[in-house]
Parts: C-alpha cells; structure tokens; sequence
C-alpha cells in the first residue's frame, strides 16, 4: 500500500499515530522516509540537510525496493515522482504484492503550514512542483489508479481531516 499526498499533507502524522512502534508493527512493514531522516539526524544533523538529502532519499528508496519481497507493507511517498511510481508499480507486479493507494488530499498553503508546523520545510521549488502535480494526480487515480501506480488496483482519497479520523489500514 502506498500512502501518498504533497509534503506537509499528513502522512507521517498517520503513520506514527497508526503505526507507533516503528518500521515493523504487527506484521506490517512501514517505511517512511521521515523516520529514516530523524536517525540520521543524530549523526549528520551538523551538516546542512541539503548535502546529505539525496543519500537519504537513494537509501530510502533501495530499502523499499528491497522489502518488497512480501507483505504487508505501507510505503510513504509523495507520488508525485513518475519514476517513483513506475518503480514502484514494477516491483510490486515483480514480487506479486497488490498495490493499493490512499491519497491524502491537502491544498497547498495547508500542507505548507504543516511544515512549518513540524519544523521541516520543503524548498519553494521542490513545493511547487508538488503542488503543480498533484491536483492532475488526483484525477488519474479517480479514473484509474493503474495510472498513477502501475498495477494499482484500487485508491483512495482522503482529506487531512479523514485521515486523522482513520483507525486502522487493515491488509487481507
């Protein structure tokens, strides 16, 4: 399952309130990317994030790429990558694993206030490339989710508030 939405929309915030206990939570593998950055903030926090964030991201992706093995897994992505999405719809399909989307739908300013919140900011260009993506995501997959993911079976989009309102992802 992929939990997809701009930086700042709420996905790290769902996963540590569904998910508290970390990368393996009965069963189900979670990765995200924000957990992954916190730990090597402890090491390379003195360097300025911007030398060490493509390493980060390079590592992250090998890790979820790797894991895909078998399931249950929930993936942390913003999906408005295209790479990141035919990569992922690739490993899914290699593996076997059925894919699932839910997309958290968050405007703008109100994603950006997250991060402000949080105390992590995405750069304006980075942000605005999101932004500029995500509203043709969003169609794509309510017409079908086999195009934003390939392989995807099914999505779901939720608001902020939905999400924050949702008491479990349950895998059959």
């Amino acid at each position: 399952m992929v939990l997809a939405g701009i930086p700042g929309a709420g996905k790290s915030t769902l996963l540590r309130r569904l998910y508290p206990d970390g990368a393996d939570h009965g069963g189900v593998r979670v990765f995200d990317s924000e957990r992954l950055r916190a730990k090597w903030m402890r090491v390379l926090g003195v360097v300025p994030y911007a030398y060490w964030r493509p390493l980060l991201h390079l590592t992250y992706y090998a890790q979820v790429f790797t894991a895909m093995r078998s399931g249950p897994m929930v993936i942390h992505d913003c999906a408005t990558r295209p790479w990141v999405r035919r990569m992922l719809g690739w490993r899914a399909k290699r593996a076997g694993l059925p894919l699932h989307l839910i997309l958290i739908d968050v405007p703008g300013e109100v994603a950006r206030d997250g991060q402000w919140a949080r105390g992590r900011v995405v750069r304006t260009s980075s942000m605005e490339t999101h932004c500029r993506r995500w509203p043709r995501l969003l169609e794509k997959a309510a017409a079908d989710p086999g195009s934003v993911v390939p392989g995807a079976r099914s999505a779901i989009v939720l608001s902020r508030r939905q999400a924050g309102l949702l008491k479990a992802i349950r895998f059959r």
